[in-house]
Formats: C-alpha cells, sequence, structure tokens
C-alpha cells in the first residue's frame, strides 16, 4: 500500500508540472534561507561560549551621575579594582585588568609592523579566559618583560621557527621577549587581540596603575561556586565612592551576556537577533502559506476522486494517509534541494554577512532545536493541514461539480494571500526605513567637512620625529592645509567631570571630555566658531607645559550649555582645584566625535603639550592619488625604514556603522526572497483561479466584455487583499521601526510616504505579477473556453 501511495503521489506531481516545481522550488527556497538565517543567528548566540567558566565571569560596570540627568553606562574602572574586589569580597575567586591600546608599531630586527589591538594584561587573564595555549607558558605575563602573541601573528612575525623567546620591540621604546602563543583564529571572540602585554606598557601611554579617579581599562572577576549575585552586587554597589568617586556606583554584567546586550538596554544587538528571527518565521510562513493554497487549490479538482474512494468503502485515515504520503515526497524533494541551495549560497553569505559559516553549526544545540522547529512548522502547515482538508471532503458533496465560492467572501486561502501581503508590506517598509537611515547617517552634517581628510597615526620613532614630518608634508603643492592633535574626532577622548570655571555651581558636575590640538585643527577641519576665536599664532606648534601655566582652551556649544556660563570667552577654566588654570578663548560650534548612536557630548580642547597622536590632513581633491605618493615619499625621508599608514576620514567613519550596513544588506537581500517567493506563489494561484474562471470569462467575451474589463474584473481581488493587507501592515511595521530607530540619538522621520511608497510597491509586484496571466486569458478566444459547452 506505502508504494502504490508513493506512485499514485508521484504521478500527481508530474501531472501538475507548473504548480508541483512552483510548490517545492518555494519550500526549498524558503528552508534554505531560513536556514542561513539560522546559521547567522548561532553564530552571534556563541560568542565567547568557548570560555569554561562562562556562567561564572562577570564584567564590572560603572554607572557615573551627573547633573541635567547626564549618565554614562562604562566599563572602564580603576585600576587597582581587580585586586581590591579579591581582597575585599569572598565571593570572587580571581580577577583581571586589561586595557585596549589599539594598533601599534611591532619591530622585529629589522622589520616593522603595524599591528593590534594590544592589549595591556596582567597574569590573569589567561587563568579567566580560556585561550588555547599552543606554546609557551600560560603564566608569562607574570614576568614584566614578557609578551603573549596570537597564533597567525607568530607566523607573520616568525614564519616558521618557534616563537618563545623571541624579541620584539613595541612602539621602538620597549623591549619584550615572547613567552606564550594563543589560538584565537575562528573563535568567535569579544575581547580582540594580536598581542598580550604586561600593564607596564599601558604605563608608557600615561596610565596611572595605583591611581582611583583613572577609570580605563576593563576589570572581569571570577565568581566563586555557589556565589550569590544578587549579595554581591550589593556590597559593591558603593564600593567607589568610598576612594573619591561620589557620583559612581558599581554593578555586575555577564560577561556572556556582553555580545547581544548593554549594560545601559541601549544600542542592544539582541535586537537583530529577534529581526532576523521574525523575518525567518515570516520567510518559512509565506512558503508554507504558498504551499497550502496549491494544494488545497489544486485539491478542489480532487473532489470526484475523494468522492468515489469515499463511496467505495475508504475512510478518512486511509485516505490522509495517501494525501500525507503524496505530500511527504514534495517535502523530501524540497528538502534535498534547499540543501543544494544552501551549498551553493554560502560562499555569497560569508560575503555579504563577513562571517565565518562553518557547517559545524549544524551540530550546534541552539541550531539543532532551531531546525527542529522549521521542520516541524513546515510539516505541519504544508503537509497536516492540507492533507487534513482533502479527507474532509463530504462524499456528496465530493462528487458535485466544483464551483467557485461567492465572490467577496473571505475564506481562508483569501486570508493567507493577506497575511503574505501583510508580511511583504512589513518587509518592504522596513527596509525602505533602514535604507533611509543609513543614508540620513551618511549625509549628516557631522559638524566638520569629512571629505578629503587623511590621517597618519603616529607611534615610535614618528611621534619623536613629529615635527621633521610636519614640515616635509605642508611643502607637498596638493596639502592644503594640516595639523596634529591627541585624538581624531570619532575616537571620543577621555573625560574628566573635575573641571572648574567662573561662576560654576558647586552642585554642577559636568562630565567633559578631552582633547589636544594645535592651533590648526579647526581650519583643517572645517569647524566653526560659535564664539571668541582660535587660539592664539604660538599654538600652531606643540608647546612646552611647563612653560604654559595659563593655557588657553576651546570648549563647545554643549559644554557651554551644560556648564550653564554666559559670555564664557576670557573666563576662568581649570581643574584640580585651581593647581591648573587656564582661560576660554573661544567656543567651537557643537561637531560629533562620536557615532551618530551617541548625542553630542562637551568637549574641551587644549593645546597640544605632548607628543601628537595623529596627523590630519586634508588633500587638494584635484591630484589626490599624486599627493598620497607624495606624502609616502616624504616621510621615507625622515623615516626611511618606518611605515607610513595613511587612513581616510571616510573609511574610519563609515566602519562606525558596519554593523548596520551588513545587516541592512541581509535584511534587503532576505526580504527580496520572502516577497519573491510570495510572488511565484502568488503567480501559481493566478493562475489556478483564471483556469477556474476560464468559462465565465469567455461568456463574459461573447456578451461583449472588453479586454481592460476582463483584466479588471481579475484583478480586483488582488488589488482588495493589497489594500487590506496594507491598512494592517503600516501600524506593524512603524512599531518595529520606531523601536529600531530607538538606537540612534540622531535619527529619520518615520514619514507617512515611506509607508505608502511600501504599499504602492506590493501593489505594483502584486500586479506585475498576475496581470500577465489576466492579460493571456482576456485576449484568449472564448470559443476556446465554451467549445464543449
Amino acid at each position: 500500500m506505502l508504494f502504490k501511495n508513493l506512485r499514485i503521489g508521484w504521478r500527481n506531481i508530474k501531472k501538475n508540472g507548473i504548480f508541483s516545481i512552483i510548490n517545492i522550488t518555494g519550500l526549498s527556497l524558503g528552508i534554505a534561507v531560513v536556514t542561513l538565517i539560522l546559521f547567522w543567528v548561532v553564530d552571534e548566540i556563541n560568542y565567547d561560549r568557548f570560555h569554561k567558566n562562562i556562567d561564572r565571569i562577570y564584567t564590572v560596570y560603572e554607572h557615573q551621575q551627573y547633573s541635567e540627568g547626564q549618565e554614562l553606562f562604562t566599563y572602564c574602572t580603576p585600576f587597582p579594582l581587580g585586586k581590591e574586589f579579591i581582597t575585599n569580597f569572598s565571593e570572587v575567586k580571581n580577577a583581571t585588568t586589561f586595557a585596549n591600546v589599539g594598533e601599534q608599531l611591532i619591530r622585529f630586527e629589522d622589520q616593522e609592523y603595524k599591528e593590534g589591538p594590544v592589549v595591556c594584561t596582567d597574569s590573569e587573564f589567561l587563568n579567566i579566559f580560556s585561550f588555547e595555549v599552543v606554546q609557551g607558558d600560560k603564566n608569562a605575563l607574570e614576568a614584566p618583560d614578557k609578551i603573549v602573541i596570537e597564533e597567525e601573528l607568530a607566523a607573520v612575525l616568525f614564519g616558521n621557527e618557534s616563537a618563545i623567546g623571541k624579541m620584539v620591540k613595541i612602539n621602538d621604546n620597549l623591549s619584550y621577549s615572547v613567552g606564550a602563543v594563543v589560538k584565537t583564529e575562528k573563535l568567535n571572540t569579544t575581547i580582540n587581540f594580536k598581542i598580550l602585554a604586561p600593564l607596564n606598557l599601558a604605563e608608557s601611554f600615561g596610565a596611572d596603575l595605583t591611581r582611583w579617579g583613572n577609570n580605563w581599562p576593563r576589570t572581569s572577576i571570577l565568581l566563586s561556586q555557589n556565589a550569590n549575585i544578587g549579595e554581591l552586587n550589593s556590597k559593591i554597589t558603593n564600593f567607589l565612592k568610598e576612594k573619591g568617586q561620589e557620583n559612581t556606583t558599581l554593578y555586575l554584567f555577564p560577561f556572556q551576556n556582553e555580545r547581544l546586550h548593554s549594560y545601559s538596554g541601549k544600542n542592544n544587538r539582541i535586537q537583530y537577533i529577534y529581526q532576523f528571527l521574525g523575518i525567518a518565521f515570516i520567510i518559512i510562513l509565506i512558503a508554507s502559506i504558498n504551499f497550502i493554497n496549491l494544494s488545497t487549490a489544486k485539491a478542489e479538482q480532487r473532489r470526484p476522486e475523494v468522492g468515489i474512494r469515499k463511496v467505495l468503502g475508504a475512510n478518512k485515515v486511509s485516505i490522509l494517509n495517501q494525501f500525507l504520503q503524496e505530500k511527504g515526497i514534495m517535502i523530501v524533494l524540497s528538502l534535498l534541494l534547499s540543501a543544494i541551495l544552501v551549498l551553493a549560497f554560502t560562499p555569497a553569505f560569508r560575503s555579504v554577512s563577513d562571517k565565518i559559516v562553518t557547517f559545524s553549526l549544524l551540530g550546534n544545540k541552539y541550531m539543532i532545536l532551531m531546525l527542529i522547529g522549521v521542520l516541524v512548522t513546515v510539516l505541519v502547515l504544508s503537509v497536516v493541514y492540507p492533507s487534513l482538508y482533502i479527507s474532509s471532503f463530504n462524499p456528496a458533496q465530493a462528487m458535485k461539480k466544483t464551483r467557485l465560492k461567492k465572490q467577496g467572501k473571505v475564506g481562508a486561502k483569501n486570508l493567507l494571500v493577506i497575511v503574505q501581503f501583510v508580511l511583504s508590506v512589513v518587509l518592504i517598509s522596513s527596509t525602505l526605513i533602514i535604507t533611509r537611515q543609513l543614508k540620513y547617517i551618511n549625509n549628516y552634517d557631522l559638524g566638520y567637512d569629512q571629505a578629503n581628510l587623511i590621517y597618519i597615526p603616529l607611534n615610535g620613532e614618528a611621534k619623536n620625529n613629529h615635527e621633521s614630518i610636519r614640515q616635509e608634508l605642508t611643502g607637498i603643492s596638493g596639502v592644503v592645509s594640516l595639523t596634529r592633535s591627541s585624538r581624531v574626532p570619532f575616537y571620543g577622548g577621555n573625560s574628566s567631570w573635575g573641571y572648574d570655571w567662573e561662576g560654576k555651581d558647586p552642585e554642577n558636575r559636568v562630565l567633559i571630555c578631552s582633547m589636544n590640538a594645535d592651533r590648526n585643527y579647526f581650519e583643517t577641519l572645517g569647524i566653526q566658531f560659535a564664539d571668541g576665536n582660535n587660539f592664539p599664532e604660538s599654538y600652531s606648534e606643540v608647546l612646552d607645559y611647563e612653560n604654559t601655566p595659563s593655557p588657553q582652551v576651546i570648549l563647545n556649544e554643549e559644554s557651554v550649555r551644560k556648564m550653564g556660563i554666559k559670555n564664557p570667552v576670557g573666563k576662568y577654566f581649570g581643574r584640580n582645584g585651581g593647581e591648573e588654570r587656564g582661560v576660554i578663548a573661544g567656543v567651537a560650534k557643537d561637531f560629533h566625535f562620536q557615532s551618530l548612536h551617541n548625542g553630542v557630548e562637551p568637549m574641551v580642547i587644549m593645546p597640544l603639550f605632548e607628543n601628537p597622536g595623529y596627523i590630519i590632513a586634508r588633500i587638494n581633491p584635484e591630484n589626490f592619488t599624486e599627493t598620497i605618493n607624495e606624502i609616502k615619499k616624504s616621510w621615507a625621508k625622515v623615516l626611511p625604514q618606518s611605515i607610513c599608514e595613511i587612513k581616510f576620514f571616510d573609511d574610519s567613519l563609515e566602519s562606525m556603522y558596519n554593523s548596520e550596513v551588513k545587516i541592512s544588506a541581509l535584511f534587503k537581500y532576505f526580504s527580496f526572497i520572502a516577497i519573491f517567493i510570495s510572488c511565484i506563489g502568488l503567480f501559481a494561484l493566478s493562475l489556478y483561479i483564471i483556469e477556474l474562471r476560464k468559462k465565465e470569462i469567455g461568456v463574459r467575451k461573447v456578451n461583449g466584455a472588453k479586454i481592460g474589463e476582463v483584466i479588471l474584473l481579475l484583478n480586483q481581488d488582488f488589488i482588495r487583499w493589497v489594500i487590506i493587507a496594507f491598512i494592517i501592515a503600516c501600524p506593524i511595521a512603524w512599531l518595529i521601526m520606531d523601536k529600531w530607530l530607538e538606537n540612534f540619538a540622531f535619527k529619520t522621520n518615520l514619514s507617512w510616504w515611506v509607508f505608502l511608497i511600501a504599499g504602492a510597491l506590493a501593489l505594483i509586484i502584486a500586479m506585475v505579477t498576475v496581470s500577465y496571466q489576466s492579460y493571456r486569458a482576456a485576449v484568449r478566444n472564448p470559443v476556446e473556453a465554451l467549445r464543449y459547452e
């Protein structure tokens, strides 16, 4: 009986060729794309899971509160905090402190490399975090002159030779021997590094390892077994208040949540997990709806078959078994085709998502559970429901001729088509809004002109020879202007609330970011002044701190607003209780020095007192490439053995939104596929409906109906469905996108016309899909439809 049912099922699949192909193609494409989405989701969930004690590792966070509701959530903590926690709290088994100092100049023998991130840390880092040591001793950092390097970097520096004991220089001033090599390749980790260096390297960047007011490194702790996290949180809350930071409270945040959640509750990456799971559900639902609609539609033509079998004694169970086996054949074919599609799509998916997707993820417990969920959904919607529907036909009704239900009645098929259109409108409008927000970010006025700006990081000997480099570069005709600074604007700045100013309210605490720059900074970047003037001419040089007892400083508008100071130019501004005194020279218009996820914060720009961290130059766009080459040649004259690493402002600004850009691209592709699956299902359904109505169309044409009237008649149901779907989809899409836009301090408006365009596109897509079949039916000779009547 099984073989017989399978043979009948195969014959029916071949008999309904176009419908079977559409059913199998739509379902297999849906399953394939959903599998790729689940690859992405599981890859995100899998971050940091390789650490053995992941459930007991916590990060210490600070919550700093200031005047006017200004607050800061940060994992930057004082250097001594970890050791103090071990001493004072029995729940803390171990602790480590680590600070990321970015890319640094690495020299081995006569070769120079720019590598990073370089992380300064202590010997407990590798005891808490489970990075595999493949060479050397994992306690190497107990020695102040040893470093730990990543395996790929070891291959770059030393080739096939053993790395252990090799001597390298960092920034041409500190020498270290390699004590261990760790493996990080293909690890999903939120802690990225190429080199682990002792904390004495951080001291070379100005860190004070004993000062409680110096919040820079991260502090991670390992809890004892069965430690009560709630009790420990209550104990540490006011710990820093006792150390002089009266406005700061401490909290512990699970390290395993850091990839997908933020302590502040803003910019949570978990929302992308929900969105992509939502798209996966939409795609599999659309594919299943197609399967249901076409299966139940074609089932109408098999009513007589079911009726005859029931009259001859077949019971509902035997008929159900037959149709389950028929649909099972189609599901098996769909699964086989989806596996081929996954293999075909994976390279492109890796490229777009920037994910190292491997099929080993199929063994992940989360992947297994979600794939089971997808399979159950497909089986219930695409196999069980249509089979139950067909097997439930009443014999007496089944023997009658199939006829269309009364027009206008909202049946199950119509309802499912409306659901498809709702999902399509939501996807189209969401895609439009995401694209609009990214365009808004790219075109937003940052307060400075980033076009044709380059910057060169200065490390090692470059810091010591910055004046010679400046002189060489200013002699190049294509360099319009040049400045030196401690930071570039998109990397933020150090912040402190310990500033004082004339007329300050003692209760007014303002967190102010700071950076150092020479006089040319504002001209080079194109930053305008709201009040006062630029630094004096002498500030175009790097100043001697000892001989500048009362330096002039420049504030931004947000600083002046938060400080509550009137007519600030010429007034006193300083810190450390008046020990460091300065005068406000001018007020610069607000410019963005962080991503647009954040608002503009208070900023003070002080004169450059120490060796600069960057050279920034504006290049003439007419001979851009030639000028870049000239800069490299001029650099080589001063430092022939050193790398000239030229970076572009536009690229760095774009990288700040790299996550949104990649996710937007994936969202567009997945939305397109979902809409494509809807279209092929709609195409098949319209083909079926027109086939059923061909005699009606023939009669209407004989009675004088025009081609346009017939097309309108056949399309009006689809138009009605799109309008209903549009009304339902708009508030759903608005709620979803409004929630997503909360991640940005500066964002586009949710304009009504965006949703109108989404509805119009859905209507156009529907009309293009069905109108061809409607036109063919309208121009067909009515004799063909009525010849047997």
